[in-house]
């Protein structure tokens, strides 16, 4: 798979143990064991692939609202990357 310049999740190998995603305007935030992610869909799996996956059913992506977008983060990212 070409990453493109994406983060991938090997990048986040010996940085971060537990991958958190917060959605504030739904309020369904989580924890996601970063060697279960990796077991399960791959070294070089796309970060961006995994959270557009993750958030398929969030009310806030299917109204296709530009004005209020789902809004899903991972807050630990910027400072590891």
């Amino acid at each position: 798979m070409p990453r493109d310049g994406a983060t991938i999740f090997s990048d986040l190998i010996g940085k971060l143990g537990v991958l958190r995603v917060t959605r504030k305007k739904c309020g369904r935030d989580g924890r996601y064991i970063l060697a279960r992610l990796i077991r399960n869909r791959g070294r070089n799996a796309k970060l961006i692939a995994w959270l557009d996956e993750l958030t398929a059913e969030c009310p806030k992506k299917i109204a296709h609202t530009m004005n209020d977008p789902c809004g899903a983060k991972c807050p630990q990212l910027p400072k590891v990357l």
